[in-house]
């Protein structure tokens, strides 16, 4: 019976691998990452089962040992756990939304996808089987990777740059930089190499993974390469005896030189059309660092955040609070496309953030002990050489790659398998063989009940947890297609929809009440006001609900302030003016420098005549990065408005003799103001 489980669970291991691969863009609202995050959990669930009556039958086999990286592995997940629930809000860092999924409830599934890892597969020739595996799934993600650089729009896929099946060029060209140091340690340890397939096999997987890095177009993922190259070759140069490889140092050595100076080289010539035009490479060695840099802009704002929460930091994948509360005017200079953060782009500016001090401390500690026990392993000869060079090299690289970018589902599946190969060879002393056999004989029956307990329950976790959030994301998805169809009462079918539990509900929420908004706003401009009145109320009932799930959330503050405007124009109400106002007073307090809740709001206070109130609100954000020209021509709207217009062609003037660098949009505007009576300058123009 335990060689069935262990089979069981071995196939259940290499389902993983596979999960890179799923995407349904028809099924699903975020198919990149909702269906892959369910068929992972469940397959974790599935191999928790499993492992549960693993540990029945011989505890002593199959339990979970103390080791240094168990340690911090499960001192990260103490963290994440502390930080989650002493945050700013416990219901997101919990669940996260579904463009991420990577809350603690799915982190902790990785994590104990890493423990049964370790704890089952103990040699040297399993391990192998599995990484073959893992290497022959990626290389197809890396081969769909390839038929986008002839069809760029295959699998949705935008732009040059290849995604693959995971749904951002970053994703890829990380998994990428994964496959080129597994196919490589693969390759070496085969001991015959040139009639070998599987020589062969690691090989083609290694070049898909090195040529993936550069389709994917990641700059941190090329960094992370660059690094890593130089760890692997200072490894072997380090540890290779000089008598007995005399040959190999003296060519690592030409490689290492060769390699820095075709670096410097390409710098030198960065500008050239040739240089620019190779993949990633053009986009790396032209890169301007600077702290007008939003990316770097968003660093700082991770340590403002950190100084505020030091300890425990404001809560996993609540940075975006933080960012709402030290949100820099500057950002606007770059488009309203970068005044909207979630994540620091960086995962280590990112944890410090939203799991503190003790949070990086526990995260950075899993890299330096599993660098540290390659080391130790490899003076105790529990490691050759080509395990101790690709392990340190791989970790150092996967670090440095993430430096400027966030983790995915797919880089945590490839980053926790690694951990457990590394952590299980270790504490097995990197026995090739016969460390189970004589163990094995002692394992005991299992029970048939506990076998239908475990699965039964195993079961109740899949449905509740896994399948019932499935089907409520595709029920919305249906409703969503279904907007256009006349003869559907589409507030029926959503309440269908959002009657099936799920804690994503309030994503669900947040996305009908988005699009049914735009639909009411046609069905307006076609004089339906009674259809447009009724999808409005009803998408405010949705957003009010999750207000007061996540009252820091200022999108839905600014999406009910503008559907309590569009109702306040069409029923001539003056009260939807008054609570928009109020609500947006509020949003104000959650980020005091954002721009866009400025200028509603001091919109919405003109036309209540507070025009006093309305010029400091421009003040405010005039003071905060005077630099930008919207600002200056709503100043100059306010008070053509009141009736002032030498003022307002006055503070135009000075906007040009500062500087101030409109753009066509910004000086559309102004031509438009200057033809428009003073009296009708609230007509003409909208929040």
């Amino acid at each position: 019976m335990p060689k069935r489980m262990l089979f069981l669970l071995k196939i259940l291991v290499v389902g993983t691998f596979f999960v890179p691969l799923v995407v349904l863009p028809s099924s699903f609202i975020f198919p990149f990452i909702v269906p892959k995050i369910i068929i992972f959990r469940t397959l974790v669930l599935l191999m928790a089962g499993i492992y549960i009556m693993l540990l029945a039958s011989n505890w002593s086999e199959y339990k979970i040992r103390f080791s240094p990286v168990n340690l911090f592995i499960g001192l990260f997940f103490v963290s994440f756990l502390i930080s989650t629930f002493v945050g700013e809000d416990w219901y997101r860092s919990f669940w996260d939304n579904h463009e991420r999924m990577l809350g603690l409830f799915t982190i902790t599934h990785y994590i104990v996808y890493y423990f049964i890892l370790t704890s089952f597969v103990k040699e040297w020739k399993e391990w192998k089987v599995l990484f073959r595996m893992f290497l022959g799934a990626g290389m197809i993600v890396m081969f769909i990777g390839l038929l986008q650089k002839f069809d760029t729009d295959l699998i949705m896929n935008r732009g040059p740059r290849s995604a693959s099946t995971l749904g951002n060029s970053i994703y890829f060209s990380g998994y990428g930089l994964f496959l080129l140091f597994i196919g490589f340690l693969l390759a070496v340890k085969e001991r015959v190499k040139k009639h070998n397939m599987w020589f062969w096999f690691a090989v083609v997987g290694a070049l898909f993974g090195f040529l993936g890095i550069f389709w994917g177009g990641a700059r941190g993922a090329l960094v992370g390469l660059g690094v890593g190259l130089l760890v692997l070759v200072a490894v072997y140069m380090s540890n290779l005896k000089i008598r007995s490889y005399t040959k190999i140092r003296r060519v690592l050595e030409i490689v290492m030189i060769l390699g820095i100076l075709l670096v410097g080289t390409m710098f030198i010539y960065r500008t050239s059309d040739f240089v620019q035009n190779i993949p990633a490479v053009g986009r790396l060695l032209n890169t301007e660092i600077s702290s007008t840099n939003t990316r770097v802009m968003a660093w700082g704002i991770a340590v403002d955040a950190w100084k505020e929460k030091p300890v425990f930091g404001w809560g996993p994948n609540n940075y975006y609070y933080a960012f709402n509360k030290y949100y820099r005017a500057e950002f606007l200079q770059h488009g309203w496309g970068e005044t909207w953060f979630d994540n620091a782009h960086s995962v280590i500016m990112n944890t410090l953030a939203v799991q503190g001090g003790f949070g990086i401390f526990t995260y950075l500690g899993i890299y330096i002990t599993a660098i540290t026990i390659l080391w130790r392993g490899y003076k105790k000869e529990y490691f050759d050489i080509h395990t101790l060079g690709v392990g340190a090299a791989f970790l150092v690289a996967h670090i440095v790659s993430l430096a400027t970018v966030f983790d995915n589902p797919t880089s945590y599946l490839y980053f926790f398998f690694f951990l457990a190969f590394l952590n299980s060879q270790y504490s097995n002393k990197g026995k090739e063989g016969g460390v189970k056999d004589s163990k094995e004989k002692q394992s005991g029956k299992i029970s048939l009940g506990l076998f239908i307990a475990t699965m039964s329950v195993i079961g109740l976790f899949i449905y509740g947890t896994n399948i019932n959030p499935a089907r409520a994301n595709n029920h919305t998805l249906t409703v969503l297609k279904q907007l256009s169809n006349p003869n559907v009462n589409i507030l029926d079918k959503y309440t269908e929809a959002s009657h099936i539990p799920t804690p994503h509900i309030d994503d669900i929420r947040n996305d009908f009440s988005r699009t049914i908004t735009n639909v009411a706003v046609s069905y307006a401009r076609n004089n339906q006001t009674e259809k447009a009145e009724e999808f409005l109320m009803f998408a405010l009932g949705e957003l009010e609900k999750n207000r007061k799930l996540h009252p820091m959330d200022i999108r839905v503050h600014i999406a009910e302030a503008q559907i309590m405007m569009t109702l306040g124009q069409l029923t001539r109400d003056v009260d939807w003016f008054v609570r928009e106002e109020s609500l947006l007073e509020e949003a104000l307090v959650y980020s005091p420098n954002r721009q866009q809740i400025l200028y509603m709001l001091s919109t919405l206070k003109s036309q209540f005549s507070k025009f006093d109130e309305a010029e400091k609100l421009l003040f405010r954000a005039r003071e905060g990065d005077s630099a930008i020209g919207e600002t200056w021509w709503r100043l100059a709207i306010l008070y053509r408005q009141r009736g002032d217009v030498e003022s307002s062609e006055k503070v135009l003037s000075e906007a040009y003799e500062v500087g101030v660098n409109f753009t066509q949009t910004d000086l559309a505007n102004i031509e438009k103001l200057r033809k428009i009576e003073p009296n009708k300058v609230l007509e003409s123009y909208g929040n």
